[in-house]
């Protein structure tokens, strides 16, 4: 009986040192990242996630869905959520607000959106659809800010020559544009590629797909940053190198957009794989000046009142790796 006690204590020790020595990673801290919508913004995340970025910087990722930016961004300030995928516009929003918002890892160098209309629809571009009504996918959000823009670079009046209406993003974009509620609507990748797939049902009224923008990011509060820099720096690494390994590999960001997308057919996900790679996505997680410059020029006419706060006040790229 003594041999046999022996024995237990023994691997009774065994199994406590194994697990006093067992891998940090296992060990993994949920964080939530609300989305404002399903785009191909998030396929590094999606990347990290497949690849097990994350779980090697012991980060689990809860995904929330939202209705455009403008919600997502109202549960990041109010502590719902921990980080913002969205337009950088937000975290200018944020400091205006006191909350000190910051884009701690840039995902997107270019902008996400094109107005469409039906294909039979007589606008050729926006200065056409005057009078008419158009949707975005909420008030504040990267969608009313580009349309307010360049309809004051028109000349007209965002307010009394056109009508914004909150729509959301997708389904409910299509269906508005599509049964006649508004006369056209702003989609992003896939939804402008799954429309322009569907031959004449879909044209593009004004593409603002290649202009410089940060228009996808990770954002988030310089509270959350105070209080989670393990956390922060995690992400960023994760994140960083999910965008190098698409950079150095297409199949990756092919698998990703198959995950992200199951009910596309082969030639969508490929016109898709093939539209993200041709540089909407940073290529090293840091914001490029010139897409912050357009984002400012862009928020300044549509807003002359916002404060102009420098890009070193914006970023946090002590977090990215070196």
């Amino acid at each position: 009986m003594r041999h046999v006690f022996k024995t237990l204590l023994l691997a009774g020790s065994l199994a406590v040192a194994a697990i006093a020595h067992a891998p940090a990673a296992l060990a993994q801290t949920t964080l939530k990242f609300g989305a404002a919508q399903t785009s191909a913004g998030s396929l590094p995340l999606l990347v990290a996630q497949q690849k097990g970025l994350f779980a090697a910087e012991g980060i689990k990722m809860e995904r929330i869905d939202f209705k455009g930016g403008a919600p997502a961004v109202q549960a990041l300030a109010a502590g719902s959520i921990d980080i913002c995928i969205c337009a950088a516009d937000h975290a200018l929003r944020l400091q205006e607000r006191g909350l000190g918002g910051k884009v701690l890892v840039a995902l997107a160098d270019q902008h996400s959106y094109a107005l469409m209309a039906q294909g039979n629809a007589k606008p050729a571009s926006l200065a056409d659809l005057k009078g008419q009504k158009i949707g975005i996918t909420s008030a504040g959000s990267l969608t009313d800010t580009t349309l307010r823009y360049a309809i004051k670079k028109l000349g007209l009046n965002p307010d009394t020559d056109f009508e914004l209406i909150s729509i959301g993003t997708g389904g409910p974009m299509r269906a508005a544009v599509e049964s006649g509620a508004v006369a056209a609507g702003m989609f992003s990748t896939p939804d402008i590629q799954a429309n322009q797939a569907r031959e004449g049902v879909y044209k593009i009224v004004e593409d603002f797909r290649k202009v410089p923008y940060a228009a996808q990011d990770l954002v988030v509060t310089d509270s959350w940053l105070k209080d989670h820099p393990q956390e922060a720096k995690a992400v960023a690494n994760a994140v960083t190198k999910a965008l190098k390994l698409i950079q150095s590999d297409r199949a990756v960001l092919r698998a990703a957009v198959v995950e992200m997308f199951p009910n596309f057919d082969t030639a969508l996900v490929d016109r898709v794989t093939a539209d993200v790679a041709a540089g909407y996505l940073s290529p090293d997680g840091r914001m490029n000046p010139e897409s912050y410059k357009t984002l400012l020029e862009m928020m300044l006419v549509a807003d002359p009142n916002l404060k102009k706060i420098p890009y070193d006040d914006i970023v946090a790229l002590t977090y990215l790796p070196k």
